[in-house]
């Protein structure tokens, strides 16, 4: 199995990183490849760098799908994930929505905690298109942007345990970190809290996998060209 991972951005400055936490994720057979725009945001945290990336994220996908089983738009956004499934007769994966389908699973109140405050209203649409709008009961920000999150890893957990805790307060059952940048510090939250915290790279990867090899494809009831 090929899994291709869009990054996003206009730099290529993680994608070898962006690759080995996707490949831990991954089961053994599966392959990644990780690819970013040609130019673009350097992060997607607001409408108008969603609205800047959208038409190169979904040329990107169609110059690159054809030797790959499923695609993941590496952003919480899900930037671009509907047009691409109208266009490409394979699994096109959404982080956000794969980890509120995992999520819903383990809990009826979801807090997601994401990186810039910009980010919420985004999160809020996102959340209210997707139907998820009744279990979704907290949408928090850390206010870094995602450039931040690398620098200080002490600081970084510091800023989402604290809107974790905030979240759990709010009623929260389970926790969705709400931006791919904060892949790989799920399990060092839990020690901290007494609630699941759903990693969306974890997420997006095996719901890529498993809907490949259940052979399942998006209806084209939904999505059509």
């Amino acid at each position: 199995m090929k899994i291709l991972v869009i990054n996003p951005v206009g730099t290529s400055r993680w994608n070898e990183t962006d690759k080995k936490i996707y490949q831990s994720f991954a089961s053994p057979e599966t392959e990644i490849d990780v690819v970013s725009l040609d130019e673009g945001p350097i992060s997607i945290e607001t409408r108008k760098t969603e609205a800047e990336a959208i038409p190169r994220i979904v040329e990107t996908a169609l110059k690159n799908h054809e030797s790959y089983d499923a695609i993941i738009v590496n952003c919480c956004a899900d930037p671009g994930v509907d047009i691409i499934r109208s266009l490409i007769d394979k699994p096109v994966i959404g982080p956000c929505e794969s980890s509120l389908a995992i999520s819903s699973t383990l809990g009826k109140k979801i807090g997601i905690v994401t990186v810039s405050k910009t980010g919420i209203p985004i999160f809020e649409e996102l959340v209210r298109k997707l139907k998820f709008e009744e279990l979704v009961v907290s949408i928090r920000a850390t206010d870094l942007s995602v450039p931040e999150i690398e620098k200080d890893r002490d600081k970084t957990v510091e800023l989402l345990l604290k809107e974790c805790k905030k979240s759990e307060e709010e009623g929260a059952e389970v926790i969705l970190l709400g931006c791919t940048g904060f892949a790989g510090f799920a399990k060092e939250l839990e020690k901290h809290l007494s609630i699941p915290v759903i990693d969306p790279v974890g997420a997006a990867t095996k719901m890529a996998e498993t809907l490949v090899s259940l052979r399942l494809h998006h209806s084209k009831k939904r999505y059509f060209s």
